[in-house]
């Protein structure tokens, strides 16, 4: 392990383990010392003693996070399944049932996707760093941590009770013994102890880095209607009527393809590129021959490099960890075995080594180039135009409802009335 000049510890071969994650292992003293530290850092000479309040310094505009090396290679990946065939079975049917656990609470707790997607990334990363217990019942207390972290990452988070009930029921499905009241309620205050614990557990074990780069938040991103209007606009029509399709079946793609560690091989916008060349083929082999990407398409949009002969080794990478570790209904098999030639018929990229290099530099999703808030008329109108649908379909959800239910409005007009 290397050390840089800053004193942050560098890993080495793509490798990361405990001791390689960032994290703060500097407890907080009091605000003199806080702000004395805060000046030695900035260059600022303390005043005598007395204590001065700067905001810009303690709380500045974009807090950074740490952010750790998450990619590695598929060898890696797979070697972290182990030799011991039965160990093996036993991890990979515990990480399935991580897996189906997520999927349920999904459901049951109605958790957007992203959320969902969030949860499967950081358990693969989670797993790769840590394994996992030998138990089931541990395995999924983990994972209810992880599904807490990632909810509150993603979206609103939900009262604690809802997933401790959710867990307690899929738990009870495994363990036979928990089915009578009593034992069921000592499960729960099981449950919620464990939860509490074990969220602050994941947050350390992760170094506070929550930086999921999750493609399904990134793929809306990247294509929402902000970038459609002031970006995409002069792309071929014939493409913008096409691409809405491809667009859609890249989204499903991202929802299946996280149930396997393919997180762990590449970074999300890079995951992002995937689903699209993976559906782009599909569409052109299924639907239309001659249909291919825009030339510069993935250029112009995406902060990584995208070439043929590295994304046909993704895919290479992605078919070896379907093959070694879960047997789902929604793997590609012989999909994935998409050759360079099969990609450049699809993209037209003038990338060279130049560009492949410094690509990364150039984040057109930086939020420099944004903060401005320069926009063309079209977006504006079209924001108009939904703004007013929205407001017209609650006025007329509102009428339907006062229409099915004539005491519900009564009750309101006699309210009125009173007032």
């Amino acid at each position: 392990m290397d050390v840089d000049q800053t004193g942050k510890q560098v890993g080495t071969n793509g490798n990361a383990d405990v001791s390689k994650l960032e994290k703060s292992t500097k407890t907080p003293g009091t605000l003199d010392e806080i702000i004395l530290e805060s000046r030695q850092m900035s260059g600022t000479p303390p005043q005598g003693n007395k204590a001065e309040f700067k905001p810009r310094i303690l709380w500045p505009d974009v807090i950074k996070t740490p952010v750790n090396p998450w990619i590695f290679s598929c060898k890696e990946i797979i070697e972290k399944l182990g030799m011991d065939p039965q160990q093996t079975t036993e991890m990979k049917r515990s990480m399935e049932k991580c897996l189906i656990y997520f999927y349920t609470l999904k459901k049951k707790l109605n958790l957007f996707d992203h959320t969902y997607t969030a949860s499967c990334i950081l358990f693969f990363r989670y797993w790769f760093i840590y394994g996992l217990p030998s138990s089931i019942p541990e395995c999924i207390h983990i994972s209810q941590a992880i599904l807490v972290t990632a909810c509150k990452t993603m979206e609103n988070n939900r009262p604690i009770d809802a997933y401790v009930k959710a867990t307690c029921e899929f738990l009870t499905k495994d363990l036979t013994t928990l089915k009578s009241k009593q034992n069921m309620d000592k499960l729960k205050w099981d449950v919620r102890d464990k939860l509490v614990s074990n969220e602050k557990r994941i947050l350390c074990s992760f170094g506070f880095d929550l930086n999921i780069e999750n493609p399904k938040e990134l793929i809306e991103e990247m294509f929402s209607g902000y970038y459609r209007f002031n970006r995409d606009f002069d792309l071929p029509e014939e493409f913008k009527t096409v691409f809405p399709k491809i667009l859609q079946e890249a989204r499903n793609f991202i929802v299946q393809a996280v149930t396997q560690p393919v997180s762990l091989l590449c970074d999300g916008y890079s995951f992002v590129a995937l689903s699209l060349i993976y559906c782009g083929l599909q569409y052109q082999k299924l639907i239309d021959k001659t249909f291919k990407y825009p030339k510069n398409f993935f250029r112009d949009k995406f902060p990584v490099a995208v070439t043929s002969k590295q994304y046909e080794e993704i895919f290479t990478d992605y078919r070896l960890i379907e093959e070694n570790f879960f047997d789902l209904k929604s793997n590609k098999r012989e999909k994935l075995q998409i050759s360079a030639e099969e990609i450049k018929n699809l993209i037209e990229e003038d990338i060279n080594e130049t560009e492949e290099i410094t690509a990364a530099l150039n984040n057109p999703y930086d939020y420099e180039h944004i903060k401005t808030g320069e926009v063309r008329q079209e977006l504006l109108d079209h924001i108009s135009k939904r703004i007013k649908e929205l407001y017209e379909k609650t006025v007329n959800d509102t009428k339907k409802r006062s229409l099915a239910d004539p005491q519900t409005n009564s009750d309101q007009l006699n309210k009125k009335s009173k007032v």
